[in-house]
């Protein structure tokens, strides 16, 4: 399975700590302007800058697909599924969801991740749910789409 992931949800899944996890179980593909969001927000000196640095780091465990240049990287992610480079879209931008769900390529939530890692194993469910409160913690969702949808998934 390939997953195109957006820059907010690399971020959730690195808060989660199981970002390496699922880069080792799955393939991720993201593009230049998600790489390009995650070195601007990295410039910054808060924790979604350290955390963005960190993926940067992890960079060699994510292919980087050519696209042609859009605004955002969720526009980017629109092309990629429509080239078939990805089996599911991962975005943790609500916004965006209406265009990404024209591609019909499925799309996912970060938290979409999280349980798969649960179903194949790889975590408990008291670990799924112990990430899950991480990255709510982190990205500041309170009681959002995203959370309660991983709330859902994990009851």
């Amino acid at each position: 399975m390939i997953f195109a992931i957006d820059t907010c949800s690399l971020i959730a899944l690195q808060y989660s700590g199981h970002l390496s996890t699922i880069f080792e179980t799955t393939d991720i593909v993201i593009t230049k302007k998600i790489q390009s969001e995650l070195k601007e927000i990295g410039t910054f000196f808060d924790n979604d800058a350290a955390t963005s640095r960190e993926i940067l780091e992890m960079l060699h465990d994510i292919t980087i697909i050519e696209v042609p240049n859009r605004p955002t990287g969720e526009e980017e992610l629109i092309e990629v599924a429509l080239q078939g480079k990805c089996d599911f879209i991962v975005s943790d931008d609500i916004r965006a969801m209406p265009k990404l769900k024209q591609t019909n390529t499925p799309t996912l939530f970060s938290t979409h991740l999280l349980y798969y890692l649960f179903r194949a194993k790889m975590i408990s469910k008291e670990e799924g749910l112990i990430a899950l409160e991480k990255m709510r913690n982190n990205r500041s969702w309170k009681e959002n789409l995203i959370y309660l949808t991983g709330i859902q998934l994990f009851s």
